[in-house]
């Protein structure tokens, strides 16, 4: 009995230790100074859990261009783009690189957020829209 109650405390400690990993959300509105279609951003991921989004608005046709320079490996952090829903309602977009370059598919909202494996990511990451 002793050992029933046992694992089943150590599972629910398990389960609250999960729940209790969340991070914290830094989101940035990308928006480029007047005149420009470029702008660079940098930070620093510091838990693996955090998440680090910069969004903006684009239209169908232009070309985005995201690149991510960091000190660390890529297998530690990469980016991602998600792209604003399709017309079935489906998200799409692409990951696990550091470096895109895109032909926009549909006008909207766009989202370029740091994969961060490990943490203590500094980074440094050039948006452009043309």
């Amino acid at each position: 009995m002793k050992r029933i109650l046992l694992l089943v405390s150590l599972l629910f400690l398990g389960i609250l230790s999960v729940f209790a990993q969340k991070g914290e959300v830094v989101e940035k509105q990308v928006k480029f100074a007047k005149g420009t279609t470029s702008i660079i951003v940098r930070g620093l991921v510091r838990d693996r859990f955090d998440s680090h989004i910069f969004q903006l608005k684009a239209k169908v046709g232009q070309t985005l261009s995201v690149k991510m320079i960091s000190s660390r490996p890529i297998k530690d952090a990469y980016l991602c783009v998600n792209y604003p829903l399709n017309d079935t309602g489906k998200n799409e977009g692409v990951c696990e690189k550091r470096q895109y370059k895109i032909k926009l598919p549909r006008s909207g909202d766009y989202q370029i957020y740091i994969e961060a494996i490990r943490d203590n990511i500094p980074y440094s990451i050039t948006i452009s829209v043309k």
